[in-house]
């Protein structure tokens, strides 16, 4: 007689799992879809039932259900309170007291309860097998990648993983008890189900082959622990930020299997593809919020982040992307802000938004109006962070009943926009009279204008320069059209280049026009501080708008105007003697003529000044050279045109701290 398979035990079917990873779940809902069971069994024990049943039908709000003794008061005893918290002693009071919690969070990822929720639309009954084990002790499981279930299947996963669920999940007493407790549990409902049908049994990767051993041996043994009543069993709604802590797959991720599993698509649902979702989405919101930001997803950037992160993954040994590696690929490809948004949507789960339509925020500690839970926790609000856990006001070590696969928490380095309170508080005491620049742009913009002045210089001689055949020197170069032409004849020519008289006395960048005069309301004139600087004047958009630090207030400039050597002037913006200029712009120009000691004045605009600002250069003797603003890198010229004005020069000894 052939040996049944090692994922069935008489009438028992098996699928062995990882907590809270949606590949699990999908192959759950595919098996349950295609074959009526006679029941079903989980691993979780008897006194969470009733929690979790009502957490089910509050899905897709994701609820914990948690145990501890209710009947204690302020919870364990030793409630919250932020002098407490700023004080540290959190840990003091769980390591004093042995304030402790377990919970099983309701997560739609989760195997266990999307099998619930099927068996409770086929009518399946469903029997909770585990064993009331007082102060569980959950283990995080290291396994291969779940993603590769849904290519391999659920037997030749669990082949695949078994020499590294033996070597690295050794049993504990407690894995013992639970073990010969479910194994008792099964063989009673498989002897009841013979005649009716399959059982199939959920259970974690780590515990089906010692039960299985338990059932062929028939050395099954009830475990007489009582557990918590089931009046003791509390559900609270998980607080948004906690949702990192408490579910399996990235909150973005567990929305988008909510989704699909809701909608009419007939299609296996894709973990990559709601990764990619999560990008595109990322995408969208930057620029909607970031428009102006130097730092754009554009189809380049992106395709190179995926490549990044590709790479990141592969190195780690995984076939999917964690939120950690997808924070690192977007900030070292796109940028600091990108990150930032791109875990802001990583965490959006709508359900439990703490943001109401009406826009008003509930407070932590209050219960939704709505809620239509009136149990233990009601009221309360299930806040983790790691290996605690805030519920309502008092603060326990937790443990969870569904440990999932191991994750490592790593640090990324990322620069949060300061908060609203803080930019309005910059703003009451900024000084108007007051403003210097940054000396690192200042370099760069110098470095802008020393090129713009070389490369003007070329433009005005370029009609000067002709070719002669070569006698005994090269001159300025070889000629290499002419010398091409005549190479038949032996003859080379080479490049004649003579200097042109004169010098580059002021230059003008305009990158936009301001017609309406609203967009850049900035106006100012800056004294040089030294002889390496230029007299600069320019109009940009309004720091104050966008306020990243204390007295450091970032900004874009419209336009430019840069009289180097440099000399004292009067401010433009108050002269009357260029009111004739009809925009920003041709102000700047006008006051590039008049102050320019040297013959030559670089315009790099779109488009050439108008002729009667022309026929003024030729009044004051000057020439205008006119570069297109497209002959220069589109790049380039947005890092450039960013500047921070600093209210006042001991701001920089700061403000290295705050700009980006």
């Amino acid at each position: 007689m052939p040996l049944p398979p090692p994922l069935r035990w008489k009438n028992v079917e098996v699928i062995p799992l990882v907590h809270g990873r949606v590949a699990f779940a999908v192959a759950v809902r595919e098996r349950m879809l295609s074959k009526r069971h006679a029941a079903l069994a989980v691993e979780l024990p008897p006194s969470v039932r009733a929690a979790i049943l009502k957490g089910l039908d509050l899905l897709p709000k994701v609820h914990a259900a948690v145990y501890r003794d209710w009947t204690r008061s302020e919870f364990d005893g030793a409630p919250w309170s932020p002098e407490r918290e700023a004080r540290g002693h959190d840990d003091d009071v769980s390591a004093a007291t042995g304030l402790r919690a377990w919970y099983v969070p309701i997560d739609p990822c989760d195997a266990i309860v999307e099998a619930l929720r099927i068996a409770r639309g086929e009518r399946v009954p469903v029997h909770f097998v585990d064993a009331e084990v007082e102060d569980f002790a959950g283990r995080r499981f290291v396994m291969p990648d779940p993603h590769a279930l849904l290519t391999l299947g659920v037997d030749e996963f669990w082949f695949a993983a078994l020499p590294t669920i033996q070597r690295e999940h050794p049993p504990t007493p407690e894995d013992h008890l639970r073990e010969r407790h479910m194994a008792a549990r099964l063989a009673v409902l498989a002897q009841a189900n013979e005649q009716r049908g399959d059982v199939l049994f959920l259970c974690g990767m780590a515990h089906w082959e010692r039960i299985r051993q338990h059932l062929v041996d028939g050395s099954g043994a009830l475990h007489s622990g009582c557990g918590p009543a089931a009046d003791d069993v509390g559900l609270a709604p998980v607080h948004p930020a906690s949702l990192f802590h408490v579910l399996g797959e990235i909150p973005f991720v567990t929305w988008a299997w909510e989704q699909h599993r809701n909608s009419i698509d007939l299609a296996r649902h894709d973990q990559i593809l709601a990764i990619k979702e999560l990008v595109l989405a990322t995408r969208d919101l930057y620029r909607k919020e970031e428009g102006d930001s130097l730092e754009q997803p554009t189809p380049a950037a992106l395709a190179t982040l995926f490549d990044f992160l590709r790479k990141l993954v592969v190195g780690r040994n995984r076939l999917t992307p964690d939120l950690y590696s997808m924070v690192v690929a977007a900030k070292g490809v796109i940028g600091n802000d990108f990150a930032l948004t791109l875990l802001n949507v990583a965490a959006h789960y709508p359900p439990n938004s703490l943001e109401p339509e009406s826009g008003e925020r509930k407070t932590p500690a209050a219960a939704p109006a709505d809620e239509p839970y009136d149990g233990p926790a009601a009221g309360l609000l299930f806040e983790a962070t790691g290996e605690r856990a805030r519920i309502g006001d008092a603060v326990a070590r937790i443990t969870t009943r569904a440990p999932g696969d191991w994750r490592t928490l790593k640090r990324v380095r990322l620069h949060d926009k300061p908060p609203k309170i803080d930019r309005e508080r910059w703003r009451s005491v900024w000084n108007p009279h007051a403003s210097c620049s940054w000396p690192p742009e200042d370099i760069l913009i110098e470095n802008l204008r020393a090129y713009v002045s070389n490369r003007t210089l070329s433009l005005a001689g370029i009609d000067r320069v002709r070719t002669e055949e070569f006698s005994s020197s090269l001159k300025d170069g070889l000629a290499i059209r002419e010398t091409l032409r005549d190479l038949p004849l032996g003859k080379i020519h080479v490049k004649i280049e003579p200097r042109v008289p004169g010098k580059v006395g002021a230059v003008v960048l305009v990158f936009e026009e301001d017609d309406a005069g609203t967009r850049f309301p900035l106006r100012m004139t800056w004294m040089a501080e030294h002889q390496q600087e230029s007299t600069l004047a320019f109009y940009a958009t309004d720091p104050l708008a966008d306020l990243v630090g204390p007295g450091i207030g970032r900004a874009r400039y419209g336009g430019c105007m840069f009289l180097f050597p440099p000399i004292a002037i009067p401010d433009i913006w108050d002269d009357l003697r260029f009111e004739k200029a009809r925009r920003p712009s041709e102000r700047l120009l006008l006051a590039a003529l008049f102050h320019a000691k040297d013959r030559f004045v670089a315009y790099v605009a779109a488009k050439p000044p108008r002729p009667e600002l022309v026929a003024t250069a030729k009044r004051l003797r000057h020439h205008i050279v006119h570069l297109p603003l497209s002959t220069f890198s589109a790049r380039t010229l947005a890092r450039l045109r960013r500047v921070h004005v600093l209210n006042g020069q001991v701001v920089r000894s700061w403000a290295a701290r705050f700009i980006r």
